[in-house]
């Protein structure tokens, strides 16, 4: 009687959990990864390789390139870089690639080339058009052209003027501000990214002014020097103390220039009523150099116009900015120089070491106690300032130190409380972000207020306490935090260009893993861009702006991404089993290659270990409601198994997969099912 052969049997692993460096290999489920690169916990579940990031100057983004093919009779001579016009249509390009007789074209014109047009080059004919190709039909060729485009439009975006890393990136009203030193680092310049790219924001001139009395002084009114005849139109008045109903009021005036030079107590004028008495002659409002700025949106006024930008560097006093006039804040402090900054119970906080400093209710201008302003004193230096979720009744201000946590109560100086939460668990400085909670990085790990407060200060209560050994590495060298809130991720950065993001949903961990960049990250922002789209950019070391999650490359260059899956033994440890193939479910819209390998028993050299062999797949896919004719593609799917090549007989095997490439958007993997038979006990 022949042997009967064993059915085939089937694994599903599902890929969840994320980076495990520490667990025991046995006490793990298969779809968890020993190693990882670049990708990140998807919340709709699998392993996705990370969006890219490109330059960023307010220009066209590079990956929002498009490009054209021509199906041309090509007469004389077209190359890559030709800026060619077409007669009779008017149409115009940029060529990018010419294969044969398609030539390629970026920078089209908003004008349509039509068929029987000639191709000129500086007035020379080059070419006929014979057809309209539109886009490639390959997937591959696809991907290619449209990196092509992205690279051409690349070159136009231009690093912040000036010398030295980014000092900070904000995001204020749908527009993007950065701070670098000036060339020769004497002091330090604010740009506005804009359709030109980085124009430099006028800091303006200020003067002091005491005594002022009735009528007073409005801002939009011109103020004359009554010795020495110098003018200014105000755009800023800053009151600081006193009335002008009281005949007390002191504070400055902003101007965005000065025609003469104000002198020290001369009579200010408005109109021909002396309202006021000048402290001293306008200076120029200038920035010390190497702060490391961080902002947040405020309104003390009311009114969705009242929105204002304020910020602090740890090298300045702090500042308001409303798009177009620039406030230093006076707080009083001798050395005014606060390293931190929030906007909480309608009033202005600044952090100087241990002292927490707050503005008079609803004025971030005023500084005096009799206002309402005031101080509290923590136990150590402040490292983060986070307004935490909640109403205006309910909200509160979480005050973390290197150690301790904090959490300021109330709502004015009349029953603020200031509260240990925690000691023992603090935060690392620009590590703080909001989501569903707070999030910070301590010495521990990444910890969130809810974690701290079941677990205290001990290791379970980090939520990388899995990839332990990657964090302690790197402790020493924290740059940057901030959060994807459409990703739900919380994310920090480190100096050595690594990251590690952490993926929440509902409130339930999904995973970390890290990620790796060719620039480093070394001030973030976050928010909304003004069509409403969720944005983040960073600023690197080399003077660039970088926009996240955005394109399918690192500016340019590849991404590396490779995944390794701890060691499946398919619930038999002890049980050989014969490995004959697997599946792996890919999701994505755009053309897809990945490198599949696998090691088998451990990676022991008594086996054959087999060597990674590639796939590609080609997962775009088209919508009726949603495209363009000529540029979609009719038979691409968003989801597809991907058959690999599986054999080798051992108790066990780690699957691994990997990517390097320039070309391509984001892909999922779901899952993989192994296809096995079960063989015989190990002896």
């Amino acid at each position: 009687m022949p042997l009967k052969t064993p059915p085939v049997q089937y694994d599903l692993i599902r890929l969840a959990g994320g980076l495990d460096q520490v667990t025991p290999t046995l006490s793990l489920p298969p779809g968890v990864a020993r190693r990882a690169a670049n990708f990140e916990c998807s919340i709709t579940g699998g392993y996705t390789r990370i969006a890219g990031y490109e330059r960023y100057d307010g220009r066209p983004s590079p990956s929002a390139a498009l490009y054209l093919i021509l199906v041309c009779t090509i007469s004389g001579t077209l190359a890559a870089g030709d800026s060619v016009t077409a007669a009779p249509s008017g149409a115009t390009g940029k060529v990018i690639a010419v294969d044969g007789t398609s030539v390629v074209l970026t920078r089209v014109s908003v004008t349509d080339f039509v068929i029987g047009d000639t191709i000129s080059v500086g007035g020379v004919a080059q070419a006929t058009v014979d057809d309209i190709e539109g886009i490639a039909t390959d997937g591959l060729l696809d991907a290619t052209y449209k990196a092509l485009a992205a690279d051409d439009y690349r070159a136009d975006i231009q690093a912040v003027p000036g010398a030295g890393s980014v000092l900070g990136v904000a995001l204020y009203n749908g527009t993007v501000y950065a701070w670098r030193n000036a060339v020769g680092a004497a002091s330090a310049d604010m740009y506005k990214a804009t359709g030109s790219g980085w124009t430099q924001v006028a800091l303006g001139v200020e003067l002091k002014f005491d005594a002022g009395k009735n009528p007073g002084i409005a801002e939009g009114n011109t103020v004359t020097g009554h010795s020495s005849g110098a003018t200014g139109v105000v755009t800023r008045l800053v009151l600081e103390s006193g009335t002008f109903a009281g005949n007390d009021a002191a504070g400055r005036l902003i101007f965005a220039t000065v025609t003469g030079t104000f002198q020290n107590n001369e009579q200010l004028r408005v109109g021909g009523n002396h309202v006021a008495d000048a402290d001293g002659a306008n200076a120029d409002i200038t920035l010390a150099p190497n702060g490391r700025y961080e902002a947040v949106v405020g309104n003390f006024g009311g009114g969705t116009a009242n929105y204002r930008l304020y910020g602090c560097d740890g090298q300045n006093r702090a500042f308001e900015f409303d798009g177009t006039v620039f406030v230093p804040i006076k707080s009083g402090m001798t050395v005014d120089k606060p390293a931190h900054i929030a906007v909480h119970k309608q009033h202005l906080f600044l952090s100087f070491g241990a002292s927490l400093q707050f503005s008079a209710l609803g004025l971030p201008y005023q500084w005096t106690p009799l206002l309402g302003a005031g101080e509290l004193a923590v136990s150590a230096p402040i490292t983060n300032l986070l307004v935490l979720p909640g109403d205006q009744s309910s909200g509160a201000l979480a005050v973390y130190t290197r150690n301790d946590t904090n959490v300021l109560y109330g709502t004015d100086s009349s029953n603020f409380s200031l509260s240990t939460f925690n000691t023992g668990t603090g935060a690392i400085a620009y590590t703080a972000q909001n989501m569903d909670q707070a999030y910070v990085l301590d010495d521990r790990g990444i910890m969130s207020l809810g974690t701290s407060l079941n677990f205290g200060n001990f290791l379970p209560a980090s939520l990388t306490m899995n990839i332990r050994p990657f964090i302690q590495q790197r402790l020493t060298n924290v740059k940057a935090s901030l959060v994807d809130r459409i990703k739900g991720q919380y994310r920090v950065f480190f100096g050595d260009k690594t990251g590690v993001y952490l993926t929440v949903l509902n409130g339930k961990l999904l995973g970390s893993m890290p990620v790796q960049f060719d620039h480093a990250v070394l001030c973030t922002a976050e928010g909304e861009a003004s069509n409403g789209e969720a944005v983040s950019f960073f600023g690197s070391d080399d003077g660039f702006v970088y926009q996240l999650d955005r394109g399918t490359s690192f500016d340019g260059e590849e991404i590396f991404a490779s995944l390794s899956l701890v060691y499946n033994a398919i619930r038999s440890p002890r049980i050989l089993k014969r490995y004959r193939k697997a599946s792996v479910e890919l999701t994505g819209d755009s053309y897809a290659s990945i490198a599949f390998g696998y090691d088998l028993g451990y990676r022991t050299t008594a086996l054959t270990q087999p060597v990674d062999v590639d796939y590609s797949n080609d997962l775009r896919a088209s919508y009726w409601d949603d495209m363009t004719w000529d540029n979609f593609v009719w038979d691409g799917s968003d989801l597809s198994p991907t058959e690999v090549q599986v054999e080798g007989t051992a108790e066990n095997i780690a699957i691994r997969i990997a990517s390097v490439s320039a070309l391509f958007q984001p892909f999922t993997v779901n899952s993989i099912i192994v296809h096995y038979t079960p063989r015989r006990g190990l002896r």
